[in-house]
């Protein structure tokens, strides 16, 4: 297959029966639940996209490793010009379906990490991991397989490692294993819709010392293996379907899981880390170099958006020449293109793995990520202070639409002479969703959560950074020899 359509997607998750909880209750079906809509739709975009012929051919790429067509987000990166390619891809992503989150980047993320890493670790030890991680690769990419990260611990105290927690499931970790596999318990947190993925890739989420062995496992399996339990947040999505309102989380959005592993069981063909505990570091490294690299990108699509709910809400207004109004538009365009930038360059200045990868730069990424993160409230403000208070004061669509009620909202919201009134309170109603709904406050959320925090970012990109050169630089400029 290598390509499968949006059908194709969801008739797997047919075939699947994960354990799922949601909102108190267990859900048998999670694709006639309500809650599930979004999150399915939001991966679905990425294969209409590889099946519709204007996007085709950046949406797909040839294969050696199966001799065939794949889709891009199945790929094992080979170098800067693919990487390149991505970028411009994922923010055309962002301009044509406006998903703001289409989750297919934790594949590549994933799959290209353990790539790298099983490699890493059978040069050292002479071990099978990177024939299991082949033979996986190839089936993901012959099947176009979605693949969901569990790599969050819950962490309990913080203050105390995972040999020093009271209860040793805070971090997941192996209890048993045999000549068939290996068998664990724990759980993962923060793992956006990992219940209608195909396959979850589970690592850990900190360096392992030598002592804490038990605890570097990584592998694949199915999301309905035995003893794997999925409780759900739903999404933030409205509760009944509507035309005007929420027009971007009526449509996209995400369901998010705390993933329990009770004692599940994993056969060694799946297993492409056991008691290695010295590449956890590099496991990490790896995959933050794909997955903030995939945040930059992703940022920009939905900063776009901003800019153009923005500019075309004052000219709704009449206010769109008014110079503050242009110095907003200005300042959102800059923090637009620098993120874009951090996005080009972590795709140009990579390296090329010994396995065959090509990493992104993680120093680029990571910058690109925080910067986004922290200007996210600016963009807020600038939409809510040009476009005004009826933004979070409108009535309801449902007063728009009443006869009754209507005709004094259509009357009264009118503004620039020559303009459709509706189209001004649509605009109005997305930048509310965009600001003041409950989707704003989770995709706020993910934007400075998801991929890491903020401040452990901020450490990758002190250490990454090369402090000594710049002192001698400055040893220079002073004249000290």
């Amino acid at each position: 297959m290598g390509v499968r359509t949006r059908e194709d997607y969801i008739e797997s998750l047919k075939r699947q029966k994960p354990v799922v909880y949601m909102n108190g209750d267990k859900v048998d079906n999670i694709i006639e639940n309500k809650f599930f809509q979004v999150g399915i739709n939001s991966i679905a975009v990425t294969y209409d996209l590889a099946n519709d012929p204007k996007f085709s051919d950046a949406f797909t790429l040839y294969s050696s490793l199966i001799n065939e067509k794949i889709s891009i987000w199945t790929n094992i990166q080979e170098n800067s010009d693919q990487a390149l390619i991505k970028t411009k891809l994922m923010r055309t992503i962002g301009e044509v379906t406006l998903c703001p989150c289409h989750y297919r980047c934790l594949t590549t993320d994933c799959v290209n990490a353990a790539w790298a890493v099983s490699y890493e670790i059978d040069k050292k030890y002479g071990t099978n991991y990177h024939k299991n991680v082949t033979e996986i690769v190839k089936k993901i990419q012959r099947e176009d397989l979605v693949i969901g990260g569990a790599i969050v611990d819950p962490k309990g105290d913080r203050r105390f490692s995972p040999i020093e927690q009271e209860d040793p499931d805070m971090y997941l970790h192996i209890v048993d294993k045999n000549d068939e596999g290996v068998i664990v318990r724990g759980a993962k947190s923060h793992s956006t819709a990992a219940p209608y993925t195909n396959l979850l890739c589970v690592f850990p989420s900190r360096p392992m010392s030598k002592k804490e062995k038990d605890y570097a496992i990584a592998f694949f399996t199915p999301v309905d293996a035995d003893g794997i339990k999925f409780i759900c947040k739903a999404p933030p999505m409205p509760e009944e379907s509507k035309d005007i309102e929420n027009p971007i989380s009526s449509r996209f959005g995400h369901v998010e899981t705390t993933i329990i592993f009770d004692d599940v069981f994993v056969p060694w063909e799946n297993v492409f880390m056991c008691g290695e505990n010295e590449f956890t570091v590099n496991m990490l490294r790896i995959f933050n170099s794909f997955h903030t690299w995939h945040k930059c990108c992703c940022r920009c699509a939905s900063m776009e958006l901003s800019i153009g709910a923005l500019a075309l809400s004052t000219y709704y207004a009449g206010t769109t020449e008014a110079p503050h109004i242009k110095s907003y538009l200005t300042k959102m365009i800059m923090n637009y293109e620098i993120v874009y930038a951090c996005a080009l360059a972590a795709a140009i200045e990579g390296f090329k793995h010994p396995s065959g990868v090509y990493v992104p730069n993680r120093i680029y990424g990571n910058t690109g990520k925080v910067f986004a993160a922290e200007v996210l409230g600016e963009e807020r403000y600038y939409l809510q202070e040009a476009s005004g208070g009826v933004v979070v004061t409108m009535p309801s669509e449902k007063d728009y639409r009443n006869p009754e009620t209507g005709k004094y909202l259509k009357k009264y919201l009118k503004a620039r002479k020559g303009t459709s009134v509706d189209e001004r309170v649509k605009v109005i109603k997305l930048i509310e969703d965009l600001i003041a709904s409950k989707w704003a406050g989770w995709y706020w959320g993910m934007c400075i959560s998801g991929g890491a925090t903020t401040q452990t970012l901020k450490e990758r990109i002190f250490s990454d950074f090369d402090i000594e050169k710049a002192k001698e630089i400055a040893k220079k400029a002073a004249k000290i020899e």
